[in-house]
């Protein structure tokens, strides 16, 4: 593949507009190249597209359950068939999950997800046995719960987003990763250059494969913590001098240091509220708090305080009451909370996005801004889809397998669904592209993905 070195005269004549706009309004002065001044990437766990897009936009509606209708001439999604659904290459088909219904974490590693497709086949979804510790570990799942699929009825605010707003079906994992592997790939294009590299959970070729704890956290326990020398993100926004943060679910510890929140989940259970290895930005020096620290006051959110960039997910709540909300936030809900299977469903999920979206919405600040809703990793469940290979001299082992991802904003194009293929890379090339930041580095997978832009409409309005 082709890495993708400028935009097409369609996305430059866009651009064109979208400055002519942004310099006619009364936008703040950091100048981007669209009229999004406010970025949101809400970073969320655990599912493949099929898991939850695949039946989209039809859903069961049983009695019992919340009902969803799709609207008149809804885009269609590169979905289920129905030779999928009745004739599957697995050893079962895939079945709908009821609302509600438990599920467990599958567990799969790296090498258990490349297995599964099979060379394109895509039929080794079901495991029935343990093949070793970077294999399935079932932790108490059925073999055949990797086919499980929900439906509107679950997934109402989900699908409803993806009714008024803008979607993607072919948007792959940077590289096959696990929950804390693919964090890392959101924020920095690559899991190389790990350290220390003779470590379980590290491959030879240097690559971090496993959830390993970040190195720069006082939260971390355990013996085979982990830390990245590259750069990141955050390292771009800041030589930018841009207003930029980390919002973490359970970041603050209490009065003695320790970090006892708990968060009841919708099936009952007190989840820990933070894992040091959801917040990505700990795994690097440059943009760690590893103390955990406050910043000096509200006012210096996005700035570089003490609290260097990371903050607890209520210093997000502050910032949009006092419509002070940073060029680029990256949001990670708590753990029950953030689609993490065995710790939250899609309902816990599904909360916390109505609650973020009923606070952007009502800040003056929406008309500028946009949301993007990203997966950090399909843990193994079932997706008809082969990721493609990765273009030659691109770090990593990419691609990985494909993922949800939805657009929320005032400017994403209306009950649409882009086809073409992006990458978890993606929403970084977007960033770097707004912001004129240029690139991660020259072999990152934002060097070579591709662009997001057609997922909006910067006609201006009036």
């Amino acid at each position: 593949m082709a890495a993708i070195k400028s935009v097409s005269r369609w996305s430059c004549a866009l651009i064109v507009s979208a400055i002519s706009w942004a310099h006619a309004s009364t936008l703040p002065s950091v100048k981007t190249m669209t009229p999004i001044h406010h970025l949101v990437v809400v970073v969320l766990q655990d599912e493949s597209f099929d898991r939850y897009f695949g039946i989209y936009p039809h859903a069961q509606n049983n009695m019992d359950e919340p009902p969803f209708k799709a609207i008149a001439n809804t885009a269609k999604v590169a979905g289920f068939t129905p030779k999928l659904l009745k004739h599957n290459p697995n050893l079962s088909n895939p079945y709908r999950m009821a609302p509600g219904e438990p599920t467990c974490d599958l567990g799969y590693g790296v090498i258990a997800q490349k297995r599964a497709y099979n060379a394109g086949q895509n039929n080794m979804f079901i495991w029935q046995e343990d093949q070793g510790p970077t294999a399935i570990n079932d932790d108490g799942c059925f073999p055949q719960s990797v086919m499980g699929y929900y439906d509107g009825n679950t997934l109402q605010a989900l699908w409803g987003y993806a009714q008024h707003y803008a979607m993607a079906d072919h948007l792959f994992a940077t590289n096959y990763s696990t929950a804390t592997t693919g964090q890392i790939n959101l924020i920095a294009a690559t899991t190389q250059g790990v350290e220390p590299k003779v470590l379980p959970g590290v491959s030879y070729t240097d690559q971090l494969l496993g959830n390993n704890p970040p190195l720069y956290d006082d939260a971390s326990h355990g013996r085979f913590k982990v830390h990245f020398e590259g750069r990141n993100i955050g390292d771009l926004l800041n030589q930018r001098h841009l207003r930029w943060g980390a919002f973490v679910g359970g970041f603050s510890p209490n009065s003695k240091g320790e970090f006892k929140q708990r968060v009841l989940n919708q099936s009952g259970s007190l989840v820990a509220a933070y894992q040091p290895n959801d917040d990505p930005f700990q795994y690097f020096q440059r943009t760690a708090n590893a103390h955990h620290l406050a910043p000096i006051s509200a006012k210096l959110i996005g700035r570089s305080d003490r609290a260097n960039h990371q903050y607890d997910l209520h210093w997000l709540w502050i910032a949009l009451r006092q419509q002070h909300l940073p060029a680029v936030s990256f949001v990670f809900p708590n753990h029950a909370q953030n689609g993490h299977v065995g710790a939250s469903s899609p309902l816990d999920e599904q909360r916390f996005l109505r609650h973020l979206m009923a606070h952007l919405k009502q800040s003056k600040q929406w008309q500028s801004s946009a949301v993007m809703l990203v997966w950090s990793n399909a843990n193994g469940w079932y997706d008809h889809v082969t990721p493609p290979n990765a273009p030659q001299g691109m770090s990593g082992g990419g691609y990985g397998p494909r993922l949800p991802f939805l657009l929320i904003s005032p400017w994403a194009r209306h009950n649409y669904v882009a086809h073409q293929m992006l990458d978890q890379s993606s929403v970084l090339r977007f960033i770097e592209q707004n912001w004129q930041l240029g690139y991660l580095g020259t072999h990152t997978a934002d060097h070579y993905a591709h662009s997001l832009l057609n997922m909006f409409n910067f006609k201006p309005k009036g």
